[in-house]
């Protein structure tokens, strides 16, 4: 055991890594390493031998002529970890990306939510070369976080290994992979980071102040064509060479106020990697450019109605719309699958037809496409007497899911707005007392707000209707603001879409209906949780959305778990951030949810095809619980082929504002 001013070490002797890192004044003392192996042990590497001496710990380990030797040493403020891999053969070795690997097990995995508030951490990572970290925070509130920052060599990327019985409740071991490098015979590479303890909210300041620590950020991540990339790069050490480079070609940089600032104007859509020297350290960030909005939009609705539509009438799904696999270039329907029907998620393409036609109703093609679609919903998922809402076609009621319930109250409050017919309100209703029945007092539902929907019933003249309505959904908050941070589980125990709502469903109350103080006090609490699922890498991919990390296994066609982002449920946070910005008046949160939405444009292609989901790491292993493989290794760092939910993205866009809502 080894203790400094902010915590206390203990090590595994029989592997020579690290068993725990807690926190000195912790009262939970949650162990921030723990994993299913421990932390600091490199990948597929033989263990020799462990020493310790005072304040250092030393392990060796060997993989025939590599030999990698590690040495900790605990500082009064930080650990710091020196990897150094050594050839010790007559031979050249050469590693390509992946091939090196050292397990970073952050806590991150997720038991009951009372036990994730307390004991649980979310590690957001960045692997940018020689500017790399990850950043950890407890998944509850908690005064100090933890960062991991590269201080020598180069980080590549990150792959994850996850316990297959746990699908997806468990995040998995991180392995972080040096940059690809050649080692000539008795030559040596070295890796070194330190662990570093800070007060909360402090993160950027923490990276700065290590030895030549910089910090990068873009006012944007995600641009259109009509505007620029702007980067700001941060460092207290500006010596040596300086240079900035973007698809292999020089850009200018100022230097302003002890930053260096870019300012780029994309020629081309798509991936822009910015490339950066200052002085010995070279690292990357990522920009997207995506299409002018409004014509993403459309080329996304004229791919949905051309392609994504069932339009044979002899099938049982005609009028509904369906997954599309973009390998394949055909539709897909999978009724044993449920993510993979024509019911649940699928329906955000509903729900973007509607609002589509709402803004455009000389579009015959769009209204057509709902006809059929209603005509589906009645025929085949939706009882008009009782409400029920089905998963799949048959309306069998094996297939009931609250998440579905709510889904369709948002597509009737989406066709009463464009048709203006008193019987979806009275749908509404009916759905609406179902949920609440039916368990819903205890659910964190996220596809409808019910506050918006209530407006509606009353502004039609249901006033008693409303009234009732206004009842349970008063008894619902006031059961989400008792309940405070023990979240209920739900499909993961533990999870982004559990606290969205929680945020949401009683700021849009405060909003509409109740605007009692205490409410919003309740409502911030939440915010803090729901805030620190999301990081701040500068990458488009990861800058504002929220860790998730089964998405692709169960909406995707390679079926793989592993961190996805984005993925359309990402864009809820945004739509609680933005809640709160109205109710709160701090901007902070409207400049955040924008960023989310932005950077969501990313599974949109500009000729209108379209991805549930990115699968970040590198590559993804599942293994059982005593550590044997399950499923070897897979590839990761992909668009999945099946345009199957993100529509939400675009649906939630118009819903915010349209083009207000990204500006």
């Amino acid at each position: 055991m080894m203790q400094n001013n902010f915590f206390k070490i203990e090590f595994k002797p029989e592997t020579g890594t690290v068993k725990s890192l807690v926190m000195n004044h912790d009262p939970d003392g949650m162990n921030w390493v723990e994993g299913l192996f421990s932390w600091g042990l490199p990948a597929d590497f033989e263990f020799v031998e462990m020493k310790s001496a005072g304040n250092e710990v030393h392990s060796r380990y060997r993989k025939e002529t590599l030999e990698l030797e590690v040495i900790r040493t605990l500082e009064p403020d930080r650990l710091t970890e020196r990897y150094i891999y050594r050839n010790t053969g007559y031979y050249d070795l050469y590693f390509q990306r992946g091939g090196l690997g050292i397990y970073a097990t952050f806590n991150d995995s997720y038991p009951e939510s009372d036990i994730c508030i307390k004991k649980r951490c979310h590690a957001h990572i960045w692997c940018g070369g020689e500017h790399s970290y990850i950043h950890a925070r407890k998944m509850g509130p908690f005064p100090t976080e933890l960062a991991l920052i590269l201080t020598h060599g180069s980080l590549d990327s990150y792959s994850v290994e996850r316990i297959e019985q746990e699908m997806s409740n468990d995040r998995g071991d991180f392995v972080l992979h040096p940059s690809p490098c050649h080692l000539l015979p008795g030559s040596e590479m070295v890796l070194e980071w330190q662990l570093v303890a800070f007060p909360q909210g402090k993160f950027q300041e923490t990276l700065l102040a290590v030895n030549n620590g910089i910090w990068v950020e873009f006012a944007r991540e995600t641009i259109f064509p009509e505007e620029k990339f702007e980067i700001s790069v941060e460092s207290r050490h500006w010596e040596g060479k300086i240079s900035v480079s973007c698809r292999g070609e020089s850009v200018p940089y100022k230097m302003r106020d002890g930053r260096l600032l870019v300012e780029y104007t994309p020629q081309a859509l798509g991936e822009h990697r910015f490339d950066f020297q200052i002085g010995e350290k070279q690292f990357h960030i990522y920009g997207y450019c995506c299409p002018q909005f409004d014509e993403l939009l459309e080329k996304r609705v004229r791919f949905i109605l051309k392609h994504q539509q069932m339009k044979d009438p002899r099938s049982p799904l005609y009028g509904a719309f369906m997954i599309y696999d973009n390998e394949e270039h055909s539709q897909y329907y999978n009724y044993i699958w449920r993510d993979h029907n024509t019911s649940g998620e699928r329906g955000n393409m509903g729900l973007l037809i509607c609002r589509w036609a709402q803004m455009h109703p000389e579009d015959a093609e769009a209204r057509e496409a709902l006809e059929l679609y209603e005509q589906y919903l009645l025929r085949e998922t939706y009882e008009v007497e009782t409400g029920i809402v089905h998963g799949d076609i048959g309306k069998h009621s094996c297939r009931v899911r609250l998440y579905n319930t709510t889904n369709l109250i948002n597509f009737w409050q989406e066709l009463y707005r464009l048709k203006k017919e008193v019987k979806y309100l009275r749908w509404i209703a009916r759905s609406i007392r179902l949920f609440y029945s039916n368990g819903g007092m205890h659910f964190y539902p996220n596809g409808t707000l019910f506050s918006d929907a209530i407006d509606m019933i009353r502004e039609a003249g249901l006033a008693a209707e409303a009234d009732e309505l206004t009842e349970l959904l008063r008894k619902h908050v006031t059961q989400i603001r008792t309940i405070g941070l023990c979240y209920p589980p739900h499909e993961v125990r533990f999870e982004q879409t559990i606290a969205t709502p929680a945020v949401a469903i009683p700021a849009a109350f405060y909003d509409r209906i109740d605007a009692d103080p205490e409410i919003l006090r309740d409502i911030a609490v939440q915010l803090d949780v729901l805030s620190r699922f999301s990081g701040n890498q500068p990458d488009y991919r990861l800058n504002e959305i929220p860790i998730r990390h089964w998405d692709e296994f169960w909406f995707g066609k390679r079926h793989l778990y592993g961190d996805t982002f984005p993925h359309y449920l990402s864009c809820l946070t945004a739509r609680a951030y933005w809640l709160y910005s109205k109710i709160s008046g701090e901007v902070i949160y409207r400049e955040k949810a924008r960023k989310c939405l932005r950077n969501c444009l990313c599974v949109f292609s500009p000729d209108g095809t379209a991805s549930c989901a990115y699968l970040y790491p590198f590559s993804v292993t599942m293994r059982n619980p005593d550590g044997s493989i399950h499923t070897p290794a897979q590839r990761g760092e992909f668009f999945d082929p099946f345009a199957n939910d993100q529509d939400g993205v675009l649906y939630m866009i118009l819903r915010m504002g349209g083009l207000d809502a990204l500006r």
